[in-house]
């Protein structure tokens, strides 16, 4: 070791090639941040950063060796090229990491500027609100326990998975619902805080969402996930979860050969390899028109989280299958379900870009059926994200005859129009579409300052 160290300093020109190295290594990483829509891409965009910025003050110390080495042996040609060789890497990759964090090279290969906002302004005449401050994607970690499901994920993880992925489909209170209740279902589906209820390409699902902080948060598409999740007593433990019921499709159709059980069934489960350090697999509960839905990776081949899963869900259920009225949804709804309020409320947050909102909404539509949001700009009433908001903000919500009372629905939204940095006004419309077919009508509207999602 110490005979290929100094072969390695008596060269002086490698340290500072292995510096630039690892200074592109450090824009890779920087650049994948645009990319962070998977656990993957996060995961590989920091394992990128931290190799590319240690390699870069391990390799200026040994830099500084080989000059140290040079003077010592009296090579002073050495020395000084090794000196300046040094100087001119941090020179041009200063250079390099400005250009891909804020210069042009970034924006002509990676952000698409539409010029939707160039010339508009925002109105001083009307109330405009600003979107609260919100988590970034870390709000997905199910570490604090707050609600049984994060509970759940917790509790499963902290105890050592096997090599049986064997899971029994225990589930009769869900297939009892889905055979004689299928409407309370939905009511008591829609009226949780903690499932989000909503329809996409003409089937309704409901997928599981978890509190964070006192609130319910709906992360991207419904994973939750930590590939650095450690448990209080063991090691880390990465996993990825989403639980998601479908009537009566399940949500993610991209697997040709998931594991498909019926309630009560006991087999095991196809696993295959996912993330790095990971198994996944995909489970699906078929009872009539409707399934159970649920994607898990984790560190081992025992499904611990889809047990658990299962297990709690029966466990949610139990009640309204044993006494099903609409009384029994009011004593097992969590007692944030309903809040008390004068009039419907869109809540926006900022989510983990630019563009990108979490929106919480309180309303009571007074009888089922779907409410979805509009937008608008403000000064020219042009629709924002006309093709797409209506069906990734469609949710349903819980009612009740009482006016006072406010349900409320989780979703995330993003408004493509305009840049990051350049900032309007947007009304928001609600609009409810009851199941009986009568017309839609809009609920309430409010006004926020927002910026568009830039590609």
């Amino acid at each position: 070791m110490k005979r290929l160290l100094l072969s390695f300093v008596s060269r002086w020109w490698l340290s500072p090639l292995c510096i630039l190295g690892c200074t592109g290594v450090l824009c890779g990483g920087l650049l994948l941040t645009l990319f962070q829509q998977s656990p993957t891409l996060r995961l590989l965009s920091a394992i990128l950063e931290v190799c590319g910025a240690f390699g870069i003050v391990l390799f200026l110390v040994l830099s500084l060796v080989a000059i140290v080495r040079a003077l010592v042996f009296r090579r002073w040609g050495n020395a000084v090229l090794a000196l300046l060789a040094v100087v001119l890497c941090f020179f041009f990759g200063r250079i390099a990491i400005r250009a891909v964090i804020f210069g042009p090279v970034f924006d002509a290969m990676f952000l698409d500027e539409d010029h939707f906002a160039d010339d508009l302004s925002i109105p001083g005449e009307i109330e405009i609100a600003e979107p609260d401050e919100a988590t970034s994607w870390f709000a997905g970690k199910a570490a604090s326990g707050e609600d049984p499901y994060s509970a759940a994920v917790t509790n499963a993880l902290a105890h050592a998975g096997t090599s049986d992925a064997t899971v029994s489909a225990d589930v009769p209170s869900f297939a009892r619902l889905v055979r004689d209740h299928r409407n309370l279902l939905l009511r008591y589906l829609s009226a949780h805080p903690g499932w989000r209820v909503f329809e996409e390409h003409g089937f309704l699902y409901a997928t599981r969402t978890m509190r964070r902080g006192g609130e319910w948060i709906y992360p991207l598409h419904g994973y939750y996930s930590d590939f650095s999740h450690r448990t209080p007593d063991g090691p880390a433990e990465p996993y990825q979860i989403r639980v998601t019921i479908g009537f009566p499709n399940p949500w993610w159709n991209r697997n040709p050969h998931p594991t498909r059980l019926a309630p009560g069934e006991r087999a095991v489960v196809e696993v295959s390899k996912g993330n790095p350090g990971t198994f996944e697999s995909h489970v699906i509960v078929s009872a009539g028109n409707a399934c159970i839905e649920i994607l898990e990776e984790s560190s081992t081949p025992e499904r611990r989280l889809t047990k658990a899963l299962l297990h709690l869900l029966e466990e949610e259920l139990r009640p309204l299958a044993e006494s099903p009225d609409p009384e029994t949804i009011r004593d097992i709804l969590p007692s944030d379900a309903v809040v008390r309020g004068e009039s419907p409320d869109i809540v926006l947050k900022d989510g983990m870009q630019g563009g990108i909102y979490k929106v919480r909404i309180l309303a009571n539509p007074k009888e089922p059926g779907l409410v979805y949001l509009k937008a608008f700009e403000v000064t020219t009433g042009s629709p924002l994200s006309e093709t797409r908001l209506p069906d990734k903000s469609s949710l349903r919500l819980g009612w009740s005859d009482d006016s006072g009372e406010l349900f409320s629905g989780a979703t995330e939204i993003t408004i493509y129009e305009g840049n990051w940095g350049q900032y309007y006004a947007a009304r928001f419309e609600l609009w409810f579409r009851p199941d009986s077919g009568t017309p839609e009508r809009k609920i309430t509207e409010k006004v926020y300052r927002i910026q568009g999602w830039q590609r």
